[in-house]
C-alpha cells in the first residue's frame, strides 16, 4: 500500500526524514501514532531494512500491542517478536539475555516485583530492624522508588534520611539476593550493563539501526540515557512527543529532556504536527490561548479542518451544589439530542472534587465509573493464584512462596515461617528448599501439592491444569466456603486470560506461563484500564490524558483548587497549565467550564475566585441557569432589575483591594460588603464606597 498517501505535509516530512536525529512535536489529536507505525512501515518495507532491527519504545503496554497491530495491518508480517514494547519490557528482554553479565546471585529467569510485592518487602525490613509505628513503610517505599526516577530527590528530615538509608541498603540486599529486580531497577540496572560493558553495548548499538521513542516528554532521567547509550553511535534516533502534555513531574519525568535532546544530537531536525484530528476550531482556540503563556516551549499553533458546531461553555456557580446540578441537566439535555453516557467525561484536578458529582449522578441513577480504580490484575484473589503459578514455575521465587503459603490458612504461625526464613538465610537456599529441614507436616503437604502440581504443568491442556491447581489448593473451596462471589468470578474470569495466552505465546504450557507471567509483572493500571459500554467517566486530568470525549466538563476551575494551592514555582505553574491543556484537548465536540464561588470542602464553605486559566481562555460567563426539579431541564432567565435598586457590589463580582489584593464579594448590601480575599486575610467587611476598592 501508499504509506504516505493519507498524511499531510508534516506528517509526511516526519516519515521520510529518516536519517539522523529528528524530533517530532506532536499536538494534541494530531496523529503522532500514526506517523510512528508509517515510519516504521516504510522503513521496513520501502528501505528493505530487518524488522528486528528496529526499536520503538513507549510508556504501556496497551500503546506497544496498538502499534504491533498497526505495523501488522500495514505490512501483513508477524510483529510479535518485533522490539516494539515498554521501555520496562525492553530492559526486561535484554536484562535475561545478558544476566550472566549482571554478576552476584543474578539469572535470567529472576523476579519482577510490583507495587505490593516490594512493599512487603519494606515491611518486612522494617520488623528485622525494628523500626518503630512513627514512619510507615510505604513512606519509605515511596522514598525509594523517588531515588530511583527523580534528579533532584532530596529528603530534609534527618531521622527519615536514617531511615531511608537504613531500608534502602537492605531492600537493594533482599532484591540481589532473592534475584529479582522492582520496576525502577530494570532501567537503572540495564543502563548499568550498558556503561559496564562496552562489548554488550556495541552490540545492541550495532543490532538497533532505527530507534522510536513515544510520549518523549514523559521520560525520566534514566530512560534519557538509556535511549541515548543505544542511538548514540549512528544517530538515526526518532522521538515524538508534546512539550505541552508534560504532566508527570511527579513521577520523574522531565520536559528539559526535550531542550537536552538537542543539545546532545546538534543535527536534530524539529518537525511540528499542529493540525488537530479530533476537537473543533472553537476548542482548540482556548487551548492555544491558554497554552501560549508559557514561556519554556517550542511554539506551535493546533488548528483543524473541521467546521465549528457549538462554542464552549463557561459559568461560575454560586456554590458546588449548583454546579453538579447544572453538569447533571446538561448530561439529560444531551441524551434527548442522541448523546450516550460513554459520551461524557467529568474531570478535575483533585480527586476529592468527585464526590458532589457522584452524589448527583447516584441519586439520578444515571451509571457512571470513578476511572483509575483497582485494576483486575491488582485484586487479591488475582494475585494470588498468579503467585501458585509463579511458584510451580520457579520454587526458589520466595516472593511467591510467602504470599501463598498460608493463603487459604494451612496452621503455618509465624514462629515456623521465622524458623523457616533462618534456615533459608542459613544454608543460602530457597525458602521453599527450607521446608526439607523441618518436621511439619502442614510445610510437608504444600511442598509436595507444589512439586506434584510442578509435574504435571505440561501433562494436561492449561484450562485443566489451571482447575487442578485451584483445587489442590483448596484455594476455590475456601472462596465457597466464605461466600465470596465477587471473588470467584474474579479467578474464573482468569480462565480468559489464560485461553488469551495460549493465543499469543508458542510452546508448551510451561513456555506459555512464563510469557504469560512476564508480562503480567510488566503490567501498570494505566494497561488495565477498559472502557465500560455504558457510563459517564469521572477522572481526573492525569487519568484523562490520552483519551477523548465528545463532551467533557472541566469543574472545579477555581484558584487555590486548580491551578493547585501546591503550585508555589515558575515551573509548578507552567505544568499546572500543561495539565489544563491536557484537559480542553480531550473535547472532541462540546466541552463546559464550569467553578463555583462557595464550595463545601473538609467540612466548611470555602471561597473562591476563578482559575487564572479561564482569563487566559479569555471566556465570559453565561446567563446564569435557573433548574426545575419537575422535568429536570434547564429554564435560563436573566435577571432584570431597576437601575434604581442596583447596589455598587454584587455577590460575585471582582474587586481589587489597595492593602488586600484581589478578591471575591461573598456578601453585600448597601453599607457593607464582605470580600473573600487569599490567604493570609480571608474574609474582610468593607465600606463598598471606600476609594481602595476598585471593581475588576
Amino acid at each position: 500500500m501508499d504509506l504516505l498517501k493519507d498524511l499531510n505535509d508534516a506528517q509526511k516530512e516526519a516519515v521520510l526524514q529518516t536519517e539522523g536525529p529528528v524530533m517530532v512535536m506532536a499536538g494534541a489529536g494530531s496523529g503522532k501514532t500514526r506517523v510512528l507505525t508509517r515510519r516504521i512501515a516504510y522503513i521496513i518495507e520501502q528501505m528493505g531494512v530487518s524488522p528486528y532491527s528496529v526499536l520503538a519504545v513507549t510508556f504501556t503496554n496497551k500503546a506497544a500491542l496498538e502499534m504491533k497491530e498497526r505495523i501488522a495491518n500495514l505490512l501483513g508480517i508477524d510483529t510479535k517478536f518485533m522490539w516494539v514494547s515498554t521501555f520496562h519490557s525492553f530492559c526486561a528482554r535484554v536484562l535475561r539475555a545478558e544476566a550472566a553479565h549482571l554478576g552476584l546471585t543474578y539469572t535470567s529467569n529472576f523476579q519482577i516485583l510490583d507495587d505490593e510485592d516490594s512493599l512487603k518487602i519494606v515491611k518486612k525490613i522494617f520488623k528485622k530492624l525494628d523500626i518503630g509505628d512513627d514512619i510507615k513503610p510505604q513512606t519509605i517505599r515511596t522514598d525509594i522508588s523517588k531515588s530511583k526516577n527523580l534528579a533532584d530527590f532530596n529528603i530534609e528530615d534527618p531521622y527519615r534520611l536514617k531511615i531511608f538509608n537504613k531500608v534502602k541498603t537492605e531492600y537493594d540486599k533482599y532484591l540481589c539476593e532473592n534475584n529479582a529486580f522492582d520496576f525502577d531497577d530494570l532501567l537503572i540496572k540495564t543502563v548499568e550493563l550498558f556503561k559496564n560493558n562496552a562489548d554488550i553495548l556495541n552490540k545492541y548499538q550495532d543490532k538497533f539501526n532505527y530507534i522510536l521513542v513515544d510520549e518523549f516528554q514523559d521520560t525520566n532521567k534514566i530512560q534519557f540515557d538509556l535511549i541515548y547509550l543505544l542511538a548514540m553511535n549512528n544517530q538515526n534516533i526518532f522521538v515524538v512527543g508534546d512539550e505541552d502534555q508534560s504532566i508527570y513531574s511527579f513521577r520523574g519525568a522531565l520536559v528539559s529532556n526535550i531542550a537536552k535532546f538537542k543539545n546532545v544530537f546538534p543535527l536534530t531536525k524539529l518537525v511540528l504536527l499542529e493540525e488537530n484530528y479530533r476537537s473543533t476550531k472553537a476548542i482548540l482556540d482556548l487551548a492555544n490561548k491558554v497554552i501560549k503563556n508559557n514561556n519554556a516551549r517550542i511554539g506551535k499553533v493546533l488548528f483543524t479542518k473541521q467546521i465549528d458546531s457549538v462554542r464552549p461553555y463557561y459559568q461560575m456557580f454560586d456554590d458546588n451544589k449548583e454546579e453538579a446540578d447544572f453538569v447533571l441537566n446538561k448530561i439529560l439535555e444531551l441524551r434527548e439530542k442522541g448523546y450516550e453516557y460513554k459520551d461524557f467525561a467529568i474531570m478535575y484536578r483533585a480527586n476529592y472534587i468527585s464526590r458532589n458529582f457522584e452524589d448527583v449522578l447516584i441519586k439520578a441513577k444515571i451509571p457512571y465509573v470513578i476511572y483509575g480504580g483497582f485494576s483486575f490484575f491488582s485484586r487479591k484473589e488475582v494475585k494470588d493464584v498468579v503467585a501458585y503459578l509463579r511458584l510451580i514455575l520457579n520454587q526458589n521465587d520466595n516472593i511467591s512462596f510467602l504470599r501463598i503459603v498460608n493463603e487459604p490458612k494451612r496452621k503455618i504461625g509465624s514462629t515456623t515461617l521465622e524458623k523457616l526464613d533462618y534456615i533459608s538465610n542459613q544454608n543460602k537456599i530457597s525458602l521453599f528448599e527450607a521446608i526439607n529441614y523441618i518436621n511439619n507436616n502442614s510445610l510437608n503437604s504444600f511442598r509436595d501439592m507444589i512439586l506434584s502440581l510442578a509435574k504435571s504443568v505440561n501433562e494436561v491442556p492449561l484450562g485443566d491444569f489451571y482447575d487442578l491447581v485451584l483445587d489442590k489448593s483448596n484455594y476455590l473451596k475456601s472462596l465457597k466456603d466464605n461466600d465470596e462471589e465477587e471473588r470467584i468470578e474474579n479467578i474464573n474470569e482468569f480462565r480468559s486470560v489464560l485461553k488469551e495466552a495460549l493465543d499469543t505465546y508458542k510452546g508448551n504450557n510451561e513456555a506459555v506461563l512464563a510469557g504469560l507471567l512476564q508480562d503480567l509483572s510488566l503490567r501498570t493500571d494505566t494497561d488495565n484500564k477498559k472502557d465500560s459500554d455504558e457510563v459517564i467517566k469521572l477522572m481526573s486530568f492525569h487519568q484523562a490524558k490520552g483519551l477523548e470525549f465528545k463532551v467533557v466538563f472541566m469543574v472545579a476551575m477555581e484558584e487555590g483548587i486548580f491551578p493547585s494551592v501546591n503550585a508555589f514555582s515558575n515551573e509548578d505553574l507552567e505544568e499546572e497549565r500543561r495539565i489544563c491543556y491536557v484537559g480542553i484537548t480531550r473535547a472532541r465536540e462540546r466541552l463546559y467550564i464550569t467553578a463555583a464561588k462557595k464550595r463545601f470542602m473538609y467540612g466548611r464553605d470555602d471561597f473562591h475566585m476563578p482559575s487564572r486559566f479561564i482569563k487566559e481562555m479569555e471566556l465570559l460567563p453565561k446567563i446564569k441557569p435557573r433548574y426545575t426539579n419537575q422535568n429536570k431541564t434547564l429554564v435560563y432567565k436573566a435577571n432584570i432589575k431597576d437601575k434604581k435598586d442596583e447596589l455598587p457590589f454584587k455577590v460575585g463580582d471582582e474587586i481589587s483591594h489597595d492593602v488586600f489584593g484581589k478578591g471575591l464579594v461573598v456578601e453585600a448590601n448597601k453599607d457593607i460588603i464582605k470580600v473573600a480575599f487569599m490567604i493570609p486575610y480571608g474574609i474582610k467587611t468593607l465600606n463598598p464606597n471606600h476609594k481602595a476598592i476598585k471593581k475588576l
